[in-house]
């Protein structure tokens, strides 16, 4: 029989440099295109000011959030839009947290 070899990720991110993979980049590309598309809308005087806003947006797209670090903002912005409001999950008292020094917290 022959040996095949399973890749264990196949959803990996193609990393163009150290900072900037190949998802970033469309992203980058589509606000750029949108960025153009859009200035014709905004008065001339305030057309270098958009600019300015949106390179600030488009950084801020595609940094990985604290919180949620294998998420970037775009996906939190997205998921935080199509949650159910209605919805309520309960939340585990149960589970023992840790705090820096390794004492559990949260237990009486």
């Amino acid at each position: 029989m022959a040996n095949y070899r399973i890749p264990k990720n196949v959803t990996s991110e193609l990393k163009i440099n150290k900072a900037l993979y190949l998802t970033d980049l469309a992203i980058l590309v589509g606000l750029l295109l949108l960025t153009f598309v859009l200035s014709n809308v905004v008065h001339s005087s305030f057309t270098w000011l958009f600019y300015g806003f949106m390179i600030i947006v488009a950084g801020l797209m595609i940094v990985r959030p604290a919180t949620n670090p294998k998420k970037r903002m775009y996906e939190a912005i997205y998921l935080s839009l199509r949650r159910r409001k209605d919805t309520y999950v309960a939340i585990d008292y149960e589970v023992d947290e840790t705090d820096e020094n390794n004492e559990i917290v949260g237990e009486d």
